[in-house]
């Protein structure tokens, strides 16, 4: 299958809402925590499962679904925490948002899984 294709177009679209979900918290702190809080995320694991899945590992999309699932499901359980309790909700909303896209891209595409197939029967 051809790199303009849309499985890969949709490929390019997960990674950028990864590195955007872990980027923003070590550029835009006050988003997330109280000036005397602390935020921290690691790039290391989005840029790896992104890795994989241009690498077009058998098993990427199981794995990314299940690393954005955990991420998705932390920020959501935060998100509501700070929503109870007063707190700042621009940044766990955004990457709660960013992370359902990559769920639901992954998940849901017939274009990705067939980008995905293709290095296997070649």
């Amino acid at each position: 299958m051809p790199i303009n294709s849309q499985g890969f177009r949709l490929l390019l679209l997960v990674s950028a809402c990864m590195l955007f979900s872990s980027w923003l918290p070590a550029h835009f702190k006050l988003w997330f925590v109280s000036e005397t809080g602390h935020v921290a995320h690691s790039q290391t694991l989005n840029v790896l499962m992104i890795l994989l899945l241009f690498g077009r590992w058998r098993h990427a999309i199981t794995l990314a679904l299940l690393v954005n699932g955990l991420q998705f499901l932390f920020g959501a359980l935060v998100l509501y925490w700070t929503w109870r309790d007063g707190g700042p909700l621009l940044g766990y909303s955004l990457t709660t948002l960013l992370h359902f896209v990559v769920l639901k891209v992954l998940n849901d595409s017939r274009a990705v899984r067939e980008f995905m197939h293709d290095k296997q029967l070649a």
